[in-house]
């Protein structure tokens, strides 16, 4: 009897494994598929990411072109500033592969202090940023 029970465990066994063979490459491909969606959203994050950091760094540059600029003619005497300065000028930054134009407008105003706008655009059809720095200049006697 005890012989009887081992061989038809054995052949049940037999079945199972057969049946679980073909669920077990269902399982899989299931989870490939999962695995590739969510690959997908990974990349997608991960491409964003990227293109905010560029985006970042563009913008950090502007900033930096335009400040060193106002610094650079706030440490001229103010009587001196006229709208001699006033132009436009192409600058790049070391990092990035394109080029900023740098725009400087100073006005001379009634009470003889001076404003002094610096804007700088980048030449970038794939990251456009400007930012725009206004500030006045008085001369104290």
């Amino acid at each position: 009897m005890t012989c009887s029970m081992l061989e038809t465990d054995t052949a049940s066994q037999d079945h199972l494994s057969h049946s679980e063979e073909g669920f077990a490459l269902v399982e899989v491909l299931v989870s490939i598929l999962i695995m590739a969606l969510l690959s997908l959203g990974v990349a997608k994050n991960l491409i964003t990411a990227l293109q905010t950091a560029k985006f970042t760094e563009a913008n950090h540059a502007a900033s930096s072109l335009a400040i060193s600029r106002m610094e650079e003619l706030a440490a001229r005497n103010v009587k001196d500033l006229d709208t001699s300065f006033n132009g436009t000028e192409t600058v790049s930054w070391p990092s990035l592969d394109f080029q900023f134009s740098r725009q400087t407008a100073v006005t001379v105003n009634a009470n003889e202090s001076r404003t002094i706008t610096v804007t700088v655009t980048s030449q970038s059809a794939k990251i456009p940023t400007e930012v725009e720095f206004i500030t006045t200049l008085a001369s104290w006697e």
